[in-house]
């Protein structure tokens, strides 16, 4: 784990257009690092997505949830976008950040949806924030 990576993905978060705005929708951003290197950043926001929406039934109440935009799924869209189907995605290390409105660190693990996202596709490593610092998962 490198925490200037976790730099990058405050970074993102403070970018998210949940900052400030949604009480129960904390700003999450997230870096994936591929072969070493950041090769992209997102967070989450308002927007709907129809990925987000297929996922959405790993979740509590996913009838009622809007399949609003995840980081996990931003960042996932991005690198798709980038790479195509040559990502090898079990080389990709998934950052994620979240910070509470004093600037302590907040707990910013993946929702079921994300996290069954991640491991269909086949990443194999994921790392971020908690109240005490800061925590990797090997996924399946």
């Amino acid at each position: 784990m490198n925490e200037r990576y976790f730099k990058f993905a405050r970074k993102a978060a403070k970018e998210s257009s949940y900052h400030g705005s949604h009480h129960f929708s904390p700003a999450i951003g997230a870096v994936a690092v591929y072969k070493g290197s950041i090769v992209a950043s997102a967070c989450n926001s308002d927007k709907t997505s129809p990925l987000q929406a297929r996922y959405n039934v790993y979740r509590y109440n996913c009838d009622t949830t809007l399949p609003k935009n995840h980081a996990e799924t931003s960042l996932v869209q991005k690198l798709r976008w980038k790479f195509g189907d040559s990502i090898q995605w079990n080389k990709v290390h998934i950052y994620l950040y979240r910070e509470y409105a004093n600037g302590t660190l907040a707990p910013s693990r993946p929702c079921r949806s994300c996290l069954a996202m991640l491991e269909t596709l086949g990443v194999k490593k994921i790392s971020y924030t908690t109240e005490n610092g800061y925590a990797t998962e090997h996924l399946k």
